[in-house]
């Protein structure tokens, strides 16, 4: 008996050294996150997945385990903040309108991040202040504001969720609630966040207006006008390891580690970073950091081929000339590792017969633009120039030379 009651007080003690060993690993730690991120190339990165987002393709330009599913918590509700923003557009409000605050908002949030919305009062906030708690604050109560705002409900808003992801390509995603939080199973992955991302940032580009936000002070017009404090938890932009991001939102699960998906804007272009993963905030801080300037500073979007440009001679026959200009019809851009462009390669196909007369704007082939042996790329090539038949004294000139071999 003895004996059980000290294996059994050992087995708590070890699972409760475990947990509190977890707890002060997770903190954040500037010299620490420091440290990683200088330390950090592609072989040290700490996280199970991720992927990098060109936002303006929206091309996924890199990527590790980018299917792997994970449970995100609280970044489940960039998926809330798009259908919130997409439901206002298509109402035509404005982000002062106004929207209620109910009971069930109030009563999801207990336990749980909150600006402490009041549902019995009948409270009622803008959407812009919404958003403004979800992002800084990671506010469960303004997100179900949110969900009720869009679908009237949390349940009708989840199967909303669900379907704008099966309609964007997010084929491994699961929403169980709008907060990310409050049911368990939910799951997604590194690729469909990063296609999400994209939407959210290229179809509301201002929504960074909020998501680079660090503090706020959340004012509560319609009740008794106090405010509630909000300070951001987002490590990355908080505590300026990372001043340059624009933010957008973390997450953790007790399962699945630390999360974040961050985003940054240089030189015209935009980049997103999901870190699916990681053991602990500092980790997840110096992965987020490094894989957004290895985006920014790696990868560029280059036309490689303009309207209109020359391609080459090619034969006409019984044409007033032999031989007929040709161009190329639309132009030909793509996103790589600027250290690919120089590798590709450029092959021009010409598959059709001319025969005078011939119209400008004629398609005879194509170019093909591969890299590493897969295709990328092509554009048509079409004539630049007209060209009538020759007449038959012309022709018969043209035959004697090529029967005698002078041309």
């Amino acid at each position: 008996m003895l004996k059980r009651f000290i294996t059994f007080i050992t087995l708590i003690a070890v699972i409760w050294a475990m947990m509190l060993s977890w707890a002060v690993h997770a903190d954040y730690e500037a010299e620490i996150a420091t440290g990683y991120y200088q330390a950090i190339n592609h072989d040290k990165l700490n996280c199970k997945s991720y992927a990098i987002i060109e936002i303006g393709t929206g091309t996924i330009v890199e990527s590790k385990n980018a299917d792997t599913q994970i449970e995100v918590g609280n970044i489940t509700k960039l998926m809330t903040m798009y259908l919130a923003l997409e439901h206002m557009t298509a109402k035509e409000d404005t982000l002062q309108t106004l929207i209620p605050v109910s009971v069930a908002a109030q009563n999801a949030a207990k336990g749980r991040a909150t600006v402490y919305l009041d549902g019995y009062k009948r409270e009622k906030i803008t959407i812009e202040q919404a958003l403004t708690a979800v992002s800084i604050a990671s506010a469960v109560d303004a997100a179900y504001v949110l969900a009720e705002y869009v679908s009237g409900t949390e349940n009708a808003f989840v199967d909303h969720m669900n379907a704008k992801a099966k309609e964007m390509g997010m084929n491994n995603s699961y929403f169980g609630d709008c907060s990310g939080v409050s049911v368990d199973g939910q799951y997604t992955t590194a690729h469909d966040l990063a296609i999400l991302s994209y939407n959210l940032l290229s179809k509301y580009p201002n929504v960074t207006n909020y998501t680079k936000l660090t503090y706020g002070k959340f004012e509560h017009k319609t009740t008794d006008g106090s405010y509630t404090e909000m300070i951001s938890a987002n490590n990355l932009t908080r505590h300026k390891f990372y001043s340059l991001s624009d933010g957008l939102l973390i997450g953790s699960s007790r399962e699945d580690g630390y999360s974040m998906v961050g985003t940054v804007a240089s030189g015209g272009s935009r980049v997103a970073a999901v870190v699916l993963g990681c053991e602990d905030q500092n980790h997840r801080a110096a992965d987020t950091r490094y894989l957004l300037e290895y985006g920014v500073a790696n990868f560029e979007y280059r036309t490689i081929e303009v309207t209109g440009t020359f391609v080459r001679k090619v034969n006409i026959k019984k044409g007033e000339e032999t031989r007929i200009n040709t161009e190329t019809l639309g132009e030909f851009s793509t996103i790589l590792n600027v250290a690919d462009f120089e590798r590709i390669e450029r092959k021009v196909v010409i598959n059709k017969e001319l025969v005078a007369p011939v119209a400008e704007g004629v398609e005879v082939g194509e170019i093909v633009y591969t890299l590493d042996g897969e295709e990328i790329g092509r554009v048509k090539v079409i004539t630049s120039e007209s060209m009538e038949k020759a007449p038959w004294y012309k022709l018969l000139v043209r035959a004697i030379l090529e029967f005698f071999g002078f041309v």
